[in-house]
């Protein structure tokens, strides 16, 4: 099957949806009391381990024709070197599921979360465990890689660095600046290392003249601005924030060396050679927007007086535009690989995707390069240390019943004529 000529999707991830695994660290991190937000776990998620099928007939009735998800690698190597062949089977048969369904599937390999045995080595803080991401991207790449057109390799390195050792709040609940941006740099090598071993993998095109898939980090786009533009080290703040967690991160997705450098942190350079050309395309994932301040406890915050969403972030969907001609500078195609708001009421969805699109269409008449875009999410979900609070997702997931059925917000029609109509 051919991937269309532009992407319309929606995304979820593993352990968000799937529901009923135990070999991770985020399950470990849940059994903790005061790290998930009512005491929430994630126990059931949505079944979607169990109803894949229901969920991607979901995702085509709005006429989408592309579905990004994430393959468990906690589930797929459970002890070091051992794979369950139940569970790439059933990776498999969600990935044949989205080809009888017309659906183009963009597969991501790490998602936030970690097989436990993996975090007993040190995770990503040690750069000898790279080569254990690396073997487990070239198995997907061997048992997939006739069936995806498009690899996610590592979702928002960024994020799961500032919260998991930074802020502390995701695991394994580091505090230390430092240590954060060395996590920021392993994450950026095992983008390079897992690249190359899917290309190793990958099958030729259907002219037989070239690679098959196409590649790339999705990357958070977060828009900083100074709280105060007229305190000179807010702007301060709010610069060297954008220089290191967007402008230094996606350098190195172009084959920069990287080079990492914050306030209170030992800065981290390493040139690694096989970033360059490891990435076909930037995914973009674009929340909103955070005014900054160099003092204070909240150092991000959502502008004053501004409508937010349920998790109090900015309502703020024309930025989308902003974060994607930022991105244009860095010489990659661009696909939007999140893009939503959590709303349980769908209150300001509608709005946001309104909005959202027509900003996507102001870019690509600009002449940027954007190939696709995907909702953020298809299902509403566990939202990591938020719990089940954030809902995201077009269709309402009824977390009180047993049986979790699905029903379709407003929101999702919106989305379906808005699609219908660009097309």
């Amino acid at each position: 099957m051919t991937p269309p000529s532009f992407l319309w999707g929606a995304g979820t991830s593993a352990h968000q949806v799937e529901g009923g695994n135990d070999k991770n660290d985020w399950w470990d991190w849940e059994m903790i009391p005061g790290k998930i937000l009512n005491g929430d776990r994630s126990g059931a998620a949505c079944l979607h381990w169990d109803r894949y099928e229901e969920d991607l007939d979901l995702l085509r009735s709005l006429g989408l024709d592309a579905y990004r998800f994430s393959i468990e690698w906690s589930r797929i190597e459970p002890e070091p070197g051992r794979y369950d062949d139940a569970a790439l089977d059933h990776y498999r048969r969600v990935l044949l599921a989205c080809r009888a369904r017309g659906i183009t599937p963009m597969v991501t390999l790490h998602h936030f979360t970690n097989p436990r045995w993996f975090a007993a080595l040190g995770g990503w803080e040690a750069q000898g465990n790279l080569p254990h991401f690396a073997r487990f991207a070239r198995l997907a790449g061997e048992r997939f890689g006739d069936l995806v057109d498009f690899w996610i390799t590592i979702n928002e390195p960024e994020v799961l660095a500032f919260y998991g050792y930074d802020q502390g709040t995701w695991p394994p609940g580091v505090k230390n600046r430092s240590r954060a941006l060395h996590v920021i740099a392993n994450l950026l090598e095992a983008h390079a290392l897992a690249s190359m071993a899917l290309r190793e993998t990958d099958r030729v095109d259907a002219d037989g003249d070239g690679a098959a898939t196409l590649i790339g980090v999705a990357k958070h786009w977060a828009l900083l601005e100074p709280l105060r533009p007229w305190f000179p080290l807010d702007r301060l703040a709010a610069a060297i924030q954008h220089r290191v967690f967007d402008v230094a991160i996606a350098r190195a997705l172009r084959g920069d060396p990287i080079d990492l450098s914050i306030l209170g942190a030992r800065p981290v350079r390493r040139r690694v050679e096989a970033l360059r050309g490891s990435s076909d395309f930037l995914g973009v994932n674009y929340y909103t927007r955070w005014m900054v301040s160099l003092f204070g406890k909240d150092p991000r915050r959502a502008r004053r007086g501004a409508e937010v969403s349920d998790l109090g972030w900015e309502f703020y969907p024309e930025g989308l535009e902003r974060a994607l001609m930022e991105c244009t500078a860095f010489g990659l195609p661009l696909i939007v690989t999140e893009n939503g708001i959590a709303d349980a009421a769908d209150r300001m969805r509608p709005a946001f995707i309104r909005e959202s699109l027509a900003a996507l269409d102001r870019v690509r008449a600009r002449g940027a390069d954007v190939r696709g875009y995907f909702h953020w999410s298809l299902l509403d979900n566990f939202e990591w240390n938020d719990g089940f609070n954030g809902r995201f997702g077009l269709y309402a997931v009824a977390f009180e019943k047993a049986d979790l059925p699905r029903s379709p917000r407003p929101s999702a029609r919106v989305y379906a004529e808005e699609i219908a109509r660009r097309r």
